[in-house]
């Protein structure tokens, strides 16, 4: 179930060229996207209902972030990874080249640098252990 819905999303941005049409798919990659980034911790924990109202505000605005960076890759394209998103392409005398994505990917698939800023401060990214006393 994506941790967005198209009111969400349409008041987080409200100029995307995102379609409604288009919106179920996107958002549910983008959740699936952040499930990886977060070790399935949302999960876990009982769903994004089950986590404190900040935590659910930053997992919100970094799966709206993530929905616009698909968008902006192809759609649902985007999660097919790199082999999806050529740097360049030439056809015929025509030459197209772009600079490498600075947002990053995980699993080849291009990723919103709004993500880790979002969910950075809320612990779920944290890959390290735990030394409990």
């Amino acid at each position: 179930m994506a941790y967005i819905d198209w009111a969400y999303f349409q008041a987080y941005a409200p100029g995307s060229s995102v379609t409604a049409t288009e919106f179920p798919a996107l958002a549910e990659r983008a959740s699936d996207v952040i499930d990886m980034l977060t070790f399935c911790r949302i999960k876990e924990a009982g769903g994004l209902s089950a986590l404190p109202s900040s935590i659910q505000d930053a997992v919100k605005k970094a799966t709206a972030a993530q929905v616009e960076t698909l968008d902006l890759f192809g759609g649902a394209m985007a999660t097919a990874g790199a082999a999806s998103n050529p740097n360049s392409a030439t056809i015929g005398k025509f030459s197209y080249s772009r600079s490498e994505w600075s947002g990053g990917s995980i699993n080849g698939i291009p990723l919103s640098p709004l993500v880790s800023g979002y969910l950075g401060c809320t612990g779920l990214m944290y890959a390290g252990i735990d030394r409990g006393c």
